[in-house]
């Protein structure tokens, strides 16, 4: 994961079942509790910026698709089949 170093305390409340939930996930991984939650963390975040890159695509609608569709097509004929 990540440096002992760069970790910083923090105080957090969670309902039980989120409580009883890392506690189980880091004793099956053997990992601490900390890098239970940060692993979580990570996921949350990738699938925030995921949601943003769907919406600017969707924004930039049909108007870009041809631009996309030409740089598959310019790619494809340099992956061997």
């Amino acid at each position: 994961m990540r440096s002992e170093a760069l970790k910083k305390p923090v105080q957090v409340r969670l309902p039980g079942w989120a409580r009883d939930f890392v506690t189980e996930q880091a004793r099956e991984r053997r990992q601490t509790k900390s890098d239970v939650v940060i692993e979580a963390l990570d996921c949350l975040r990738e699938r925030q910026v995921e949601a943003l890159m769907e919406e600017g695509y969707r924004a930039l609608g049909d108007s870009q698709h041809d631009v996309v569709a030409a740089g598959l097509g310019a790619a494809l004929p340099a992956i061997p089949r």
